[in-house]
């Protein structure tokens, strides 16, 4: 009897054994698996080989750079000189007075557009947008002509005006590095905080009225007071942008030796010899920075929930009457987006018809010429540029859009595993861009694989870069999808794959169009990862741009910019109007 059980047992043993090796093997998980092993590749290994090369004394390309001898020498040299303390410090006062500055203009333009009848809305909602088109790089040499000491416009302006030898203001210094990139980021201050005031209550401020408050004790009592958790939550992600930021610092900065962290990477790297384990030192210490306001920000978006004001009775959007102050609010708002985008956009112009620069005056407005912009679409090197970031900005948003939809399906569906492919996406909002091109050249060069210097290097760092913005926006659309409609694809005998392509994907069509199109817009505008990675035959518009302000081109330099400025406005537009048709919110 034992012998006739044992031979039964083992057909059904097999088929138990068959049975779970198919499950263990079928295309959902094969395809769990893969875009676990890529995002932890894309996101886990940078941060791994940064703190890895932060406890060695050899390069990547040393034969022992993987042997078990570790060593602290890089951060007690960091402490030592000083230059650690004094770096942070800087990059702090920047941070946060960029933050202050941003934080205040945004939300007074967000207020304008959300909260009241304020004429020319529209306008200036789109006005505040167009600034997050213009190049980063092109933004610092504006305000060079601009607010220089010695040849700024306004400047010389101020004296011609007063007699007075002095300066109206100095680009150069903190001050000066502070307001600018402060309002750089006014566009991104005022996309979030438009979308928390456009979600408020208005009944509550009406109550307030009838009780006898004034327009402006309503506001200041009700309206922001209830606003306080989103928009403390878009001053820390601002922080996290001031904290990162480099054109600014590199261009404007140098000049006085003021140096924030990505600035100080930049040039330890670009300077040799490079002590690769100090320059690493300096990373992970950034990176913690932005650790600790990554934390800090999901705690204030989680305590926004409290102070939820849309519930499914009794809501209003009944727009604020200013009544006499209507005009008064108008003009103060023009006001501020004078330097935020006209300013630096009319001194672009200017620098784009002069094959060199010339204070405004009537003899050189009779001598304005196009040359420059024939010059643009004739040299090479520009096309080249071009070219280049349209197609990497191409091969990265297909990178993007695969893993970030395939991620969203895993979390919307709440399957094993999926809240670590959603985390693994959010993870880079964390991760500064120049800490991101540091890692991956070490990688590169440790990898046995010609990658670096070319095409695929960008594409890999740039998904790296992009996917926690695209991941945000794909996430949220794939959550208002309902699981029935794959499901009932798979009943009719479609796979698994073919269901997501069938079905979900010409649903999140809306989203992915956004996601290719934002995708683009910041492969075009991305720089600091870029001068890590690129080489002689792979040099983006913005790297090319990055060359030429350091060579003096600037009527080139601003042709150039102008209109890579054209083809970007018109991706920013159509993706704020994707957004604004699926409702959700996002921002560059």
């Amino acid at each position: 009897m034992a012998v006739l059980v044992e031979d039964g047992a083992r057909p059904a043993g097999r088929d138990a054994l068959v049975t779970a090796l198919r499950g263990a093997l079928s295309p959902r998980r094969a395809v769990y698996a893969l875009v676990l092993l890529i995002l932890v590749a894309q996101v886990a290994a940078p941060i791994a080989i940064l703190l890895y090369t932060s406890v060695k004394d050899a390069r990547p390309t040393d034969a022992d750079f993987f042997s078990l001898q570790f060593t602290l020498e890089n951060f007690q040299q960091a402490f030592a000189s000083g230059r650690l303390l004094q770096v942070t410090w800087t990059t702090i006062q920047f941070a946060l007075g960029s933050t202050v500055v941003a934080l205040v203009l945004g939300t007074f333009l967000a207020w304008v557009v959300a909260r009241t009848n304020a004429p020319f809305r529209q306008v200036i909602g789109l006005l505040t947008i167009v600034q997050m088109a213009v190049p980063g790089i092109l933004i610092p040499v504006a305000w060079t002509f601009l607010a220089s000491p010695e040849i700024g416009v306004l400047n010389v302006a101020w004296r011609n005006l007063t007699g007075a030898d002095g300066t109206l203001f100095n680009v150069y210094s903190m001050a000066g590095l502070i307001l600018v990139n402060g309002l750089t980021m006014v566009p991104m201050v005022y996309l979030f905080v438009v979308t928390v005031f456009s979600s408020m209550n208005s009944s509550l401020e009406e109550a307030a009225e009838v009780s006898g408050a004034a327009k402006w004790q309503a506001v200041r009592d009700i309206s922001l007071p209830l606003a306080a958790p989103g928009i403390a939550a878009v001053a820390i992600m601002a922080l996290m942008r001031a904290w990162e930021s480099f054109e600014i610092p590199w261009f404007l900065g140098l000049k006085e030796k003021i140096f924030t962290y990505a600035s100080e990477i930049y040039l330890r790297t670009s300077t040799p010899p490079s002590d690769v384990g100090l320059v690493s030192t300096y990373a992970v210490f950034m990176l913690a920075g932005a650790v600790i306001m990554i934390w800090w920000y999901d705690r204030f978006n989680k305590a926004g929930e409290r102070y939820a004001v849309i519930s499914g009775k009794n809501f209003s959007s009944v727009r604020m009457d200013l009544g006499r102050w209507r005009i008064p609010v108008a003009i103060l708002t023009f006001l501020v987006l004078t330097p935020v985008i006209l300013l630096p956009l009319l001194m672009l112009l200017w620098l784009s018809v002069h094959p060199y620069f010339q204070q405004v005056s009537w003899d050189a407005i009779t001598s304005i010429s196009f040359d420059a912009y024939i010059s643009a679409v004739q040299t090479p090197n520009m096309v080249q540029g071009f070219l280049i970031s349209l197609l990497v900005g191409a091969l990265a948003a297909a990178g993007v859009l695969a893993l970030s939809t395939l991620a969203a399906w895993f979390s919307a569906r709440r399957l094993a595993g999926g809240r670590l492919l959603y985390l693994l996406t959010s993870v880079p909002m964390a991760l500064p861009n120049v800490i991101v091109g540091v890692s991956f050249l070490w990688i590169f060069l440790i990898v046995p694989l010609p990658i670096y210097s070319t095409h695929w290097a960008l594409v890999i760092a740039y998904i790296t870069l992009i996917i926690a913005v695209v991941g945000r926006l794909i996430n949220a659309r794939m959550l208002q999808i309902s699981s029935e409609l794959e499901e009932a694809a798979q009943v009719a005998g479609a796979s698994f794959l073919r269901a997501i392509w069938t079905v979900v994907v010409p649903l999140l069509s809306p989203a992915l169009l956004a996601g290719a199109l934002i995708t683009l817009v910041m492969s075009f505008r991305e720089l600091q990862t870029t001068l890590y990675l690129a080489g002689p035959q792979t040099r983006t518009a913005a790297v090319v741009m990055f060359d030429m302000a350091g060579d003096g081109q600037f009527a080139n330099l601003a042709a150039f910019g102008i209109i890579t400025f054209a083809v970007l406005l018109v991706g920013l537009v159509g993706y704020n109007r994707l957004n604004a048709r699926m409702g959700l919110d996002g921002g560059l």
